[in-house]
């Protein structure tokens, strides 16, 4: 086993406003796995501009001795990793993909013959005008979920204008969340979501900067505005305590934040004890990592939404927030993964089935369990380093 990251910048397509800050650009570790048999697997790691420069030391670090040990045929274990926090379950979870995408077939027959898995349109903060163009544009896109970056608003009218303009364009048909990126105080978050409850929001996402359950839990009880966890879903133990809050009505899951594919599918579980449903999410990865959640996705037990449904194909099952590679410049994709009606699918299953084949016969990278395979002159064009099995930079 011989392992290689790429370290990539890529902008985003126009500046990207949330209530935590701007995005100008996704930086990632594509990671790379090769066995004994010349097959790879592809991963990416990425981190949040709050987890700061410290923790990107940490994965650069992290990303080097695992090249490393992979020479010697050991890669680190998920334990170890945890050890390094964000850093280490960000590598971790590039890690497990890359070992999916080596080790199984295409996931695409479970979206090719199905509906797909339905995703939401994520809007930026804009104002009331531009968010209910952008939502309007949206829906005639086929989107029948928004999410609207919010938090940055300074006042609670401001906000409930901006909301009832969306709600206004898009009628009461179209689900609309709301992502407020930790950006409220309890009190400022009781405020706020009083004053849009009559626009029948599906869900308030991340309102409180506090981590802590309680504080969570105390905000639910007074909300008429159901309430999910994002950035407090940090760890399986971050998930537990959540759930055992009672803090929450949904859990918003990003493998890259919480430890990679196991761990997602044990926060699926353990949430679905509890009747709580996972929506799989994006931190802006490119198209591979997303093609990792999209797999993740498919492979959930189906959600269970407001109406009740179990099908994944029925209006009542939540939607995943997957749909986010068209912020990027580029998907770092061969071939992109096809969105419409508001689904998403891997690219042509047949045609990546066909290409594993006849890779196989050649010798080239093959579209493995993900589905999909990387643009090469792009991960060129926007690579800053490279480190590989001899640990050259």
């Amino acid at each position: 086993m011989s392992m290689r990251a790429d370290r990539v910048a890529v902008p985003f397509r126009r500046p990207f406003a949330t209530g935590s800050g701007m995005w100008v650009e996704r930086e990632a570790w594509l990671v790379r796995l090769t066995d004994d048999d010349g097959r790879t697997g592809i991963g990416e790691a990425v981190l949040e501009p709050g987890d700061g420069e410290t923790a990107a030391t940490i994965l650069r670090l992290l990303v080097r001795e695992a090249v490393e040990s992979a020479v010697t045929g050991r890669l680190p274990s998920g334990a170890e990793l945890e050890g390094h926090g964000r850093p280490g379950r960000s590598l971790r979870a590039a890690i497990d993909a890359a070992l999916e995408d080596l080790g199984s077939e295409p996931v695409a027959v479970l979206l090719r013959e199905g509906t797909g898995i339905g995703v939401n349109a994520t809007l930026p903060a804009l104002g009331p005008k531009a968010s209910a163009e952008a939502a309007h544009q949206a829906v005639a896109a086929g989107f029948r979920t928004l999410k609207l970056k919010v938090g940055a608003e300074r006042e609670t009218e401001t906000l409930a204008e901006r909301v009832g303009a969306v709600r206004s364009a898009v009628g009461h048909d179209v689900r609309i969340r709301l992502d407020a990126n930790g950006s409220w105080d309890a009190a400022t978050a009781a405020e706020r979501l009083a004053g849009v409850a009559r626009f029948e929001p599906e869900y308030v996402e991340q309102p409180l900067a506090d981590d802590d359950p309680a504080t969570l839990a105390a905000l639910r009880r007074r909300s008429r505005v159901p309430i999910a966890a994002d950035e407090s879903v940090a760890s399986l133990r971050a998930a537990r305590a959540l759930l055992d809050a009672d803090a929450v009505d949904i859990l918003v899951v990003k493998a890259s934040r919480v430890g990679g594919p196991a761990v997602v599918a044990e926060i699926a579980a353990m949430a679905a004890d509890q009747g709580v449903p996972i929506v799989v999410s994006t931190l802006f990865e490119t198209g591979i990592g997303i093609a990792a959640a999209l797999r993740q996705a498919a492979l959930l037990p189906p959600a269970r939404g407001s109406s009740g449904a179990t099908d994944a194909g029925d209006a009542g099952a939540l939607d995943h927030g997957l749909a986010t590679a068209g912020l990027l410049e580029h998907d770092l994709l061969a071939e992109g993964l096809p969105v419409a009606d508001g689904r998403m699918w891997l690219p042509h299953a047949d045609a990546a089935d066909d290409e594993r084949m006849d890779a196989g016969a050649s010798g080239a990278r093959a579209a493995g369990g993900l589905g999909v395979m990387p643009d090469e002159r792009a991960i060129e064009r926007y690579r800053l380093e490279t480190i590989d099995a001899v640990g050259e930079p």
